[in-house]
């Protein structure tokens, strides 16, 4: 198998009493758009490390990954480009954002989608999946040989 450069994303779909957990971008060619808690995965780090990580780091909550909402795939500027969304799930009841990357968050319907500037329809249509309660399994397989 040949190796390739690839930017390689995460989010994270936390959803609580038929809401979902979206943040407000506070910086960037994103700044003041919605989505769920999301980053890049670190150089030799797994992407459900770095959706968790991503999540404390934006949201100061800790979390378990329980599954997989979408994958998204594209090729831009000649990269492809993979993002992918987990289901996650946390015990933590108090949100404190990082104002340096997120000005504001929200637990939000999908009623109240068509009111949202999302970062991208690929954001608002995995979290409308997250919603809908479509999620597969996980197997994290690091440790086996």
């Amino acid at each position: 198998m040949k190796a390739v450069n690839i930017d390689l994303g995460v989010a994270a779909c936390i959803v609580q009493d038929r809401r979902i957990l979206l943040v407000k971008e506070a910086r960037g060619t994103t700044l003041d758009l919605w989505g769920m808690p999301k980053g890049a995965v670190d150089k030799y780090e797994a992407p459900a490390t770095a959706v968790l990580r991503e999540l404390n780091e934006e949201c100061g909550i800790t979390g378990k990954v329980v599954g997989l909402i979408a994958v998204r795939e594209r090729i831009y500027k000649d990269i492809p480009g993979i993002f992918i969304a987990y289901s996650v799930t946390t015990e933590d009841t108090e949100i404190r954002i990082e104002q340096d990357e997120i000005s504001d968050y929200g637990w939000f319907k999908n009623s109240e989608f068509d009111n949202i500037n999302w970062i991208s329809k690929a954001m608002r249509d995995i979290a409308e999946s997250a919603l809908e309660g479509k999620i597969l399994s996980v197997t994290d397989y690091t440790t086996l040989e």
